[in-house]
């Protein structure tokens, strides 16, 4: 199982419009079990944010990226370049 997490940075001017998108528009098209999370105490500037999915396959993950994070980023780089920051990282649950 693993766990897909995507971070965004989002500077203070730039965060309302933009989490307005994010909400009304790229996460209710989002897989069931998406959760959405705010980064308490974060260390950067600004507003930080974390989409997780959980996936059982690492090829879920890739078909994830093609199918929805390529329209966030390619949204990000037409109206908020240099003003919200995106990195994903993917992580497997460990058994005991």
């Amino acid at each position: 199982m693993y766990l897909y997490n995507i971070s965004l940075i989002i500077e203070n001017e730039q965060h309302e419009p933009f989490m307005q998108w994010l909400q009304n528009e790229w996460i209710e098209n989002l897989p069931a079990g998406s959760k959405l999370l705010k980064m308490l105490d974060s260390p950067h500037q600004g507003q930080t944010y974390c989409v997780q999915l959980n996936f059982e396959y690492a090829n879920d993950i890739a078909n994830f990226q093609k199918q929805y994070l390529s329209s966030l980023q390619q949204h990000i780089e037409e109206h908020f370049m240099g003003k919200v920051f995106l990195f994903d990282s993917t992580m497997k649950y460990l058994e005991k």
